[in-house]
């Protein structure tokens, strides 16, 4: 981030930090009666799509009703209350999900909700899925967006899931974007740079 969007970062924690004290965000119960608590972020209508992606596929294994799952959209967490909202989500998460576009700097309000859940999360088993949406062939964009969002799950003992998630335009002249799965370039690229992806979550499927 630049200098100022550091500063302001930094004084959004800084508020948040009495807010979280005053509530008690940190000490948020584990939800309880399902297999599989899903708490995820997304950027527009695209990532959301991606994102319910993982959910579909996390109730057919699991089963809708033993699924527990909050969304929030990133530019709602600017939002004091839609945010705190959020880091009680992540605090109790068995999968956090993160579906956003690569860019050098990820929007403000995305980084402050990392710093407000990292330092309270506790030691619970979880992993963090990202679903990153590259151009092709994937750049330093893609490439600082995965490297940041591994640093957060490593900073939160959490099994890293990348997946890369190619936005295309449907024809010459349409403004439609079209979801593709990854290309073969993209998943090499992937796995040259982290390796496959084995434990827990690999059996629910999340990274495929």
């Amino acid at each position: 981030m630049i200098a100022s969007q550091q500063v302001k970062c930094m004084r959004a924690v800084e508020l948040l930090e009495r807010k979280v004290a005053s509530d008690g965000v940190a000490m948020a119960p584990v939800e309880a009666g399902y297999a599989l608590n899903l708490a995820g972020v997304y950027q527009d209508c695209v990532t959301r799509d991606w994102a319910m992606q993982t959910y579909r596929r996390a109730t057919r294994l699991a089963g809708k009703e033993r699924v527990q799952d909050t969304w929030f959209d990133v530019n709602s967490l600017s939002d004091h209350g839609i945010l705190l909202h959020a880091v009680r989500a992540a605090l109790v998460a068995d999968v956090i999900v993160v579906s956003v576009y690569a860019a050098e700097e990820l929007p403000l309000d995305l980084y402050l909700w990392f710093e407000a859940w990292l330092p309270r999360r506790s030691s619970r088993v979880g992993a963090l899925t990202a679903l990153i949406g590259v151009a092709e062939p994937p750049d330093s964009r893609f490439a600082r967006t995965l490297e940041y969002l591994q640093a957060v799950a490593r900073k939160a003992r959490l099994d890293f899931v990348p997946q890369a998630r190619q936005r295309a335009v449907a024809s010459p002249g349409s403004s439609m974007d079209v979801i593709a799965e990854p290309s073969s370039a993209t998943a090499r690229r992937l796995q040259t740079l982290y390796g496959r992806q084995r434990g827990a979550y690999h059996h629910w499927g999340l990274n495929v």
